[in-house]
């Protein structure tokens, strides 16, 4: 089956998962990640296209692509339908691109493109504030200052400061995933690398928000009365962001000599 027929075929069959997405992506911004996945993921066909070196689609794998899609659509909740969707197109894709699309990675950054974060708010943001909390007050008792756990609050001088929803570092937890995903498509990772290299990302993830939070304890309480107010709030998250950040890409991008090669 022609490659452009067959990604057209599979595009109808999944209407109902893109009306489901459109119905939940919300303001412009959230349009921003995605429309950059789908180019992204694209190009590799549309260069095989354009060469004239585009692979047919075997119509078993259409057939077996839709027949799942299908089964999700009568027993799974939304999201899981959408994710269905951008699994199957990723696959048509990658065999219509000659392989040149690593499935892998390719299929996490879709799915992280997808209006997830509602949702891993809603099943993580509890427990990481627990985690957080727990390592924060360990960061700051290592510096001296004796601070305990009261649940999701740090317990200091009577009273308790609160772990709130946005200290969770969801957003930040998502983003990482999302840099380590394409950093993983870009250097054609394995799976099993692909898996190390999410691991990686949460692991730094939860211990930069941990840091994030101990270094906001200091603004926060007077310990820098030069550093206070919401300018300082929003420059200590974006540092401990840039430094994961930094830290992913160094152990995460292989060598320009692998990359390139």
């Amino acid at each position: 089956m022609h490659a452009g027929f067959a990604l057209a075929l599979a595009a109808i069959a999944f209407w109902d998962a893109a009306r489901l997405l459109a119905g939940r992506l919300g303001d412009g911004m959230a349009t921003i990640p995605l429309a950059a996945v789908i180019a992204v993921l694209a190009w590799p066909l549309l260069r095989q296209l354009r060469r004239g070196t585009a692979r047919p689609v075997s119509a078993k794998l259409l057939c077996a692509i839709l027949a799942a899609y299908l089964l999700a659509a009568l027993v799974a909740p939304p999201l899981l339908r959408m994710a269905v969707a951008v699994a199957g197109l990723v696959l048509v894709l990658r065999v219509a691109a000659r392989d040149d699309l690593p499935a892998t990675p390719a299929i996490g950054l879709g799915l992280l493109a997808l209006p997830v974060l509602p949702s891993l708010e809603f099943f993580l943001a509890y427990p990481l504030r627990l985690v957080s909390a727990t390592l924060t007050a360990t960061l700051l008792r290592m510096n001296g200052i004796n601070v305990g756990v009261d649940g999701v609050a740090l317990a200091w001088n009577g009273e308790r400061l609160l772990f709130d929803a946005a200290c969770a570092g969801v957003k930040m937890l998502w983003a990482a995933l999302l840099l380590v995903s394409a950093i993983a498509l870009a250097a054609r990772l394995a799976p099993l690398q692909y898996a190390r290299a999410l691991i990686l990302a949460i692991g730094l993830t939860i211990f930069g928000n941990a840091l994030r939070a101990a270094s906001l304890f200091y603004l926060e309480n007077g310990f820098v009365p030069q550093l206070r107010g919401v300018v300082a709030h929003e420059a200590v998250g974006i540092a401990a962001f840039i430094i994961v950040a930094a830290m992913l890409a160094a152990m995460v991008m292989p060598s320009k000599k692998a990359l390139f090669a």
